[in-house]
């Protein structure tokens, strides 16, 4: 992993691999009882330690949510029994689910950052890699009972609910650990860490919670979509709760900490709605897919597949087969759009006046999911299509990182940044439409399309900017 973030993690490898008492004395803190302080680490004040935190735990939800997406792509298949497909169905729904709360848990982390003034952080490990901390190490492959005993472990509570044995839970351990560079971790330690801290004025004063910073934190009307506790009718057990919360305070910051700690490895999460916590629907999908003994629930995808190109070497299975490789670098890029658009969202108020323009932050919004879909109808079109010459191999989403998460400091300038993306697209989406005549040409020319839309919105935005500031010099006005 990256030097600059490993060599600062060996504090928390540690708390990671505690002992459950341990672990239950760590909690206790939480009820207003004693337990062992949380140590600061040598280079950091509270503050920023926090900011670290906070930064380590929006790694591990991008990447859980990367992860698991993949997994739920991977179900399905001609070869699953007509008998069967409903289930598999439903397995692939609840992973959907839980990945799309992990969204919520990215966007909420960032809210908490904007809260203590620290930067946007949606950066993520390339594959392949393992560090102390994290929960696993990060890989991109099929659904198994394997991956599936890693997420249970990785979503798991201190104590595991009665209603699981202790030879099971053993069996479901021991599976996780197989073949890893190191023990599986839970991802509850670090929020335990997190709002330790935070609750704490000594370590952060009040004065270091930026109140004014809540106008530009993602909110759940923008975000939740209508997944909402008890709104969700007759797919409650399939359909997300998507968390997305807002701080303007210490007490809002570390009950925000709180509420995704507890969808993660509670054992109920929402009483009201009876809705299960991550740990629980994994353990229900680990206990069901257990039972496919005589068929096979998968695609036969590739693991942690690669678009070739500069950097890419022997890591990963490099997609070779035309097709599969356009489609392949067009998801990458798409990937960079979404992470453009979001981290463009926080810099955007939901006061239209604190804003270069009206309506932009909608604008944002809009394509920020409006890639979310893109993405998964590219991975619906790699999943079928093959890594090599061989069809029995199939290449899947590679979730390659962009060279670079840096975003630009001027509003005029991270238009360009979009529009240079909508350009590169253009340039992808017409290699794609000259070189395939398969199932996904009809959705390439839309989306052709729809970015020449998009482009030319940005175009307007882009005059509208230079107007303003030729009018803004010819006033004088320009500071």
């Amino acid at each position: 992993m990256r030097t600059r973030m490993a060599r600062h993690l060996d504090a928390l490898s540690a708390l990671s691999r505690e002992a459950p008492d341990q672990h239950l004395q760590r909690a206790a803190t939480l009820a207003g009882r004693a337990a062992t302080p949380v140590d600061l680490p040598p280079e950091f004040s509270w503050h920023d330690y926090a900011i670290f935190l906070l930064s380590t735990a929006a790694e591990i939800e991008h990447s859980l949510m990367v992860q698991y997406l993949y997994a739920a792509y991977s179900l399905g298949g001609p070869q699953v029994p007509s008998n069967s497909r409903k289930d598999v169905l439903d397995w692939q729904r609840i992973i959907l689910g839980v990945a799309k709360e992990e969204m919520g848990h990215l966007v909420t982390v960032q809210n908490v950052l904007k809260l203590l003034g620290g930067p946007l952080h949606l950066d993520r490990e390339d594959y392949p890699w393992a560090s102390g901390f994290y929960p696993f190490e990060f890989t991109l492959e099929v659904l198994s009972r394997k991956s599936l005993a890693k997420y249970v472990v990785a979503e798991s509570p201190v104590k595991w609910p009665d209603h699981v044995p202790d030879e099971e839970r053993k069996t479901i351990e021991d599976l996780a650990r197989e073949d890893a560079e190191q023990k599986v971790a839970r991802v509850g330690a670090l929020y335990q860490c997190m709002i330790e801290i935070l609750s704490d004025s000594r370590k952060i004063p009040d004065r270091l919670f930026r109140a004014e910073s809540y106008p530009f934190q993602a909110s759940w009307d923008e975000w939740g979509r209508g997944y909402a506790a008890g709104a969700r009718g007759a797919t409650s057990k399939t359909a997300p709760d998507v968390l997305v919360l807002r701080a303007s305070s210490r007490t809002e910051a570390v009950a925000a900490l709180k509420a995704v700690a507890e969808q993660g490895e509670a054992v109920k999460f929402i009483p009201a709605d009876d809705e299960d916590s991550h740990f629980s629907r994994f353990l229900d999908v680990y206990r069901a897919f257990s039972g496919a003994t005589t068929w096979v629930p998968v695609l036969p995808l590739s693991k942690d597949p690669r678009v070739p190109g500069l950097g890419a070497g022997n890591r990963g299975a490099i997609i070779e087969h035309p097709e599969a490789r356009l489609w392949g670098g067009l998801f990458n890029l798409r990937y960079r759009m979404l992470l453009s658009y979001l981290a463009h969202a926080f810099r955007l108020s939901d006061d239209p006046a604190q804003n270069a323009g009206p309506g932009q932050r909608g604008q944002v919004l809009n394509r920020v999911f409006g890639e979310m879909y893109n993405l998964k109808a590219i991975s619906g079109l790699l999943v079928q299509l093959p890594l090599k010459s061989d069809p029995k191999e199939r290449a899947g989403p590679p979730f390659e990182l962009p060279y670079t998460l840096n975003f630009p400091t001027h509003e005029t300038d991270f238009w360009r940044l979009h529009l240079d993306l909508v350009e590169a697209a253009a340039t992808q989406l017409s290699s794609i439409c000259r070189q395939t005549s398969g199932p996904g040409l009809g959705y390439a020319e839309a989306l052709r399309m729809a970015d020449r839309h998009t482009a030319a919105e940005i175009e307007t935005i882009l005059n509208a900017s230079s107007a303003t500031s030729r009018y803004l010099h010819s006033t004088g006005n320009v500071r």
